[in-house]
């Protein structure tokens, strides 16, 4: 890879760390923000809810527009637009606002991930893309893993406004850094003419989409559930954040194995995923303290950081040429669909039946990834 490459990748790679950070933390303690204001089980999952299906919508629409205009020019716009809205939650002082601004937070995060992944795989060499996606996950997986914990101090010491306030300046800084140090110096259009959104994307790689699904369900309650069911048992916002961040470490340090997991294959490792998601959901419903909680999202936490990686490896060198940001667009759709479902689904569940019913269903759901993933190609020299 040129050297040339490699600077613009890493400055790509600062920037998707700071967002990240911004809207990482954001997620993850808003269900606790909601939780201190008043909100029920079923205010959770409809919280997740709209956020996701506004999400989805705008994934869609970002993957089309990033193979219609210049990339990086949208992606600096997007990354302002999102400390706009960040900034709005300081605003969001009952459950109604808040619904409002987790709807405005679906945009912004549709825009980033969709933009930045199909930014790291249009700046990266064909031969160095597995290394590049997984630095890509790298980066925003380090910010999830600080923001929660350091938001939970901020938030407990000095409020949520300030927090919303903090993570709105993140996302400031990164829309700075890609206006100062990247459009100067790189261009980035797609290169095939392509124009409209091709369903050639979907055809080919909808089996990888489809084996996502389950797992998209369990991480839209994770994120807009379980940390709003922690502080409803109990913990403090420090407590849920230092949890969200263990988790994100554990997931973290998986990512730094993606190589290995791609050559063992797409099949195995999706399978393995799948198991450790079944033992941490089961051990989930099963917890009532602080060690069984770590536990349990301690094997979601691997399982996740399988699963992101090996998939999106497996479509990023699958997808066609000319429709990258379209193929990026519905990988994060099939991420708002899940994250729909599991949310507004999962929050009925457990305002009816209980929280540990709500988690030993995803331990079942979590079974189906198995059959989904045996319609995956075998890579090229790969056993599965």
């Amino acid at each position: 890879m040129s050297d040339d490459r490699l600077r613009h990748l890493r400055v790509l790679y600062a920037t998707i760390f700071l967002s990240a950070t911004g809207l990482g933390t954001t997620t993850f303690l808003l269900p606790v923000y909601a939780a201190s204001i008043g909100a029920s089980y079923v205010d959770l999952g409809l919280l997740g809810a709209v956020g996701n299906i506004v999400y989805t919508v705008f994934t869609l629409t970002t993957g089309l527009l990033l193979d219609r205009f210049e990339r990086l020019r949208l992606y600096t716009v997007y990354a302002f637009m999102g400390a706009l809205i960040l900034g709005f939650f300081t605003l969001a002082d009952n459950i109604p606002r808040l619904l409002f601004a987790r709807a405005l937070m679906g945009v912004a995060s549709a825009s980033f991930w969709v933009s930045a992944s199909t930014l790291t795989a249009d700046i990266s060499s064909p031969e160095r893309l597995t290394q590049s996606m997984g630095r890509y996950n790298l980066s925003w997986i380090t910010g999830f893993a600080i923001g929660p914990y350091l938001g939970g101090l901020v938030s407990s010491n000095l409020g949520f406004n300030t927090l919303f306030l903090c993570t709105a300046s993140l996302m400031v800084a990164s829309g700075l850094l890609s206006q100062l140090m990247l459009r100067p110096r790189l261009s980035l259009r797609n290169r095939s003419g392509s124009e409209g959104l091709s369903l050639a994307p979907f055809r080919r790689l909808s089996a990888a989409y489809l084996t996502l699904l389950p797992f998209t369900m369990v991480l839209g309650i994770y994120m807009a559930i379980v940390p709003g069911h922690l502080s409803l048992e109990g913990l403090t916002a420090s407590t849920v954040g230092l949890l969200v961040t263990m988790t994100n470490v554990a997931r973290g340090l998986t990512f730094f194995n993606v190589e290995r997991f791609v050559a063992w294959g797409a099949r195995r490792s999706v399978a393995l995923a799948s198991a450790l998601l079944v033992s941490g959901m089961l051990v989930f419903s099963y917890s009532t303290g602080l060690a069984g909680y770590a536990s349990a999202l301690a094997l979601y936490g691997v399982a996740a950081g399988i699963m992101t990686p090996v998939v999106l490896d497996y479509i990023v060198k699958r997808c066609e040429p000319g429709s990258l940001g379209a193929a990026m667009g519905l990988h994060e759709g099939v991420y708002g669909v899940g994250m729909f479902i599991g949310p507004i689904a999962g929050g009925g569940l457990a305002e009816v039946y209980g929280p540990q019913i709500l988690y030993r269903a995803l331990a079942a759901l979590s079974v189906a990834v198995l059959p989904l993933s045996r319609r995956l190609e075998p890579d090229e020299g790969s056993r599965t």
